[in-house]
C-alpha cells in the first residue's frame, strides 16, 4: 500500500471503528473511485474540438435561417410588387 493508503486505513479503523477487513475495503474502494475520476477528466483538446464542433452548428443553423428568411422576405415584396 502507499503511504496515503496506509494513512487512509488507519483513520478508517481508528476514526470509523471498522474491522481490518472493512477498513480496506473502503480504501480500496475510494482508491477505485479516484482512479475512475482520472480516467473522466476531460482534455483541452476534447474540449477544444468540442466547441468548435458547436460553434460550427450554431453558424450553420443561423446561416440556414437567414436564408430562410431572406426568402421570405423577398417572396413578401415579390406578391407586394405584383398586386
Amino acid at each position: 500500500m502507499q503511504p496515503l493508503n496506509i494513512k487512509l486505513y488507519d483513520l478508517a479503523r481508528a476514526k470509523l471503528h471498522l474491522k481490518d477487513s472493512d477498513a480496506m475495503e473502503f480504501v480500496s474502494t475510494i482508491h477505485e473511485l479516484q482512479e475512475n475520476l482520472k480516467d473522466n477528466l476531460v482534455t483541452k483538446d476534447f474540449l477544444s474540438k468540442e466547441l468548435s464542433d458547436t460553434k460550427f452548428d450554431i453558424l450553420k443553423w443561423i446561416f440556414i435561417f437567414w436564408v430562410g428568411q431572406l426568402s421570405i422576405t423577398i417572396g413578401i415584396v415579390l406578391m407586394l410588387i405584383k398586386k
